[in-house]
């Protein structure tokens, strides 16, 4: 993939580059001058346009958005956010970071597709490209950082697989597979609400405040245990909260159940420790052994197979969506996975921002209120940022505590210039991170 992306950019290649699988979905990736520019086809091309429309321009609405092309023109999504553009209803960087978000999000299902086919020996699964010169877009919106993007997706891919989800497409829908093993949970409600089967996981990230990694991972615990499942396509079920237990009770994925769904409707259920055989076989539900991005997939699960049953163990604290948000921005992922690890357990929602070019944007759009901040980093540092976001209306008076291995009295002098509010040393420690945030928030 890398190499064929470099040769394309040696030979200043302008035209479209189709990836296409006999047995699964197509891609198609622009180039101008040897330059990624666009993106197209894949799973849930749709519902990825919708999310990044609603994550970059969350003060417009989609539907009047698409309302501004014809659905016959050519390039039409590329074409809306020319019209966005000329309208001046986005910026320049926004638009930049829209673009290379949706190629990023590309190029992982791509490489998580080719990596999967390769450690299944199926070459006949392989991807299959052709190119076409000279079909692109008749205007340039923007150029994109072709080798960051393609680094970018491919460290994302390499987190994700290093976390064991190699068989999980983050395009898949959870959905909740056995109610009563949610009932031991202190937060089932929100788990119930978060969890509908109308979002991909890469919705429910963004739905959440989480990086798709750290939601994925949060709820592997519930797939093993078998309370919820992963759907290629939605899968909406009815849930309802009994008025009278505050417990919820439902047929969810479960259409031989006789269970009602209203809501004065009282059910006892007790946790069931026995083995207990798993739902009926269903080809919507994927197992980690299935095919990733392939909806035709005929895998089956061994009906005979038993599993312990138990209520999970909350490892970490239920995602409550009125707990603050947390953002930190550092270029180290090891930070990052460290105070999301710290914080996700006290029950914060967290985002990880590792681009500090994009970092302000992505602040603006997720409106944290509290951020960790990285004194060095490439390309921007700390005190810029930091400047920005004091400049920023939304952002002015979040708390902005300084992340840096250097305590001199010239950096605590030159970012308190720039607005900080505070400061903390690395590496980051539990304690000393959780009593910051106590001193500044009001939790």
């Amino acid at each position: 993939m890398n190499q064929l992306i470099e040769q394309l950019q040696t030979k200043l290649f302008t035209g479209r580059l189709n990836l296409e699988a006999r047995d699964g979905p197509t891609w198609t990736l622009y180039f101008r001058l040897g330059r990624l520019i666009w993106q197209a086809g894949g799973s849930n091309a749709d519902e990825r346009w919708r999310r990044h429309l609603s994550r970059y321009c969350s003060n417009l609405d989609v539907t009047q958005l698409e309302g501004l092309v014809s659905p016959q023109e050519s390039y039409r999504e590329y074409c809306i956010l020319g019209k966005l553009r000329e309208q001046k209803l986005i910026e320049q960087q926004q638009l930049v970071s829209l673009i290379t978000s949706l190629i990023a999000e590309v190029l992982f299902d791509i490489i998580q597709y080719i990596e999967a086919k390769r450690n299944g020996n199926n070459p006949a699964g392989q991807l299959s490209p052709t190119t076409v010169v000279g079909a692109v877009p008749g205007f340039l919106l923007a150029v994109i950082p072709t080798e960051e993007v393609l680094k970018q997706a491919t460290q994302a891919w390499q987190e994700w697989r290093d976390a064991g989800l190699a068989s999980y497409s983050p395009n898949l829908y959870p959905v909740i597979q056995q109610l009563e093993l949610l009932q031991g949970q202190a937060s089932s409600k929100q788990i119930i609400s978060l969890v509908d089967g109308t979002k991909t996981l890469r919705g429910l990230g963004q739905k959440s405040g989480r990086d798709v990694l750290a939601l994925t991972r949060f709820l592997m615990p519930l797939v093993k245990a078998g309370a919820i499942a992963f759907s290629p396509t939605p899968s909406l079920r009815k849930v309802a909260i009994s008025k009278e237990t505050g417990n919820a009770s439902s047929t969810v994925n479960n259409p031989s159940s006789s269970l009602k769904t209203e809501e004065n409707t009282v059910i006892q259920v007790t946790p069931n420790l026995k083995k207990v055989a798993p739902p009926a076989t269903s080809k919507e539900i994927i197992s980690p052994s299935s095919a990733v991005n392939n909806s035709n997939s005929s895998l089956k699960t061994e009906e005979n197979t038993f599993i312990q049953v138990a209520p999970p163990a909350a490892s970490k604290a239920i995602i409550d969506v009125s707990r603050p948000l947390v953002a930190c921005v550092d270029d180290s992922p090891t930070i990052c996975r460290s105070l999301e690890e710290i914080l996700t357990h006290q029950g914060y929602r967290f985002i990880g921002i590792q681009d500090s070019l994009t970092a302000v944007l992505k602040l603006i759009k997720s409106k944290p209120d509290f951020i960790f901040l990285d004194l060095l980093m490439p390309k921007v540092n700390g005190y810029e940022i930091c400047s920005q976001i004091r400049k920023t209306p939304s952002l002015k008076d979040v708390p902005v505590v300084i992340l840096t291995g250097k305590d001199g009295i010239v950096d605590r002098m030159r970012t308190k210039l720039v607005g900080a509010t505070d400061f903390l040393g690395k590496p980051v420690e539990p304690e000393k991170v959780l009593n910051v945030l106590h001193k500044y928030l009001n939790v």
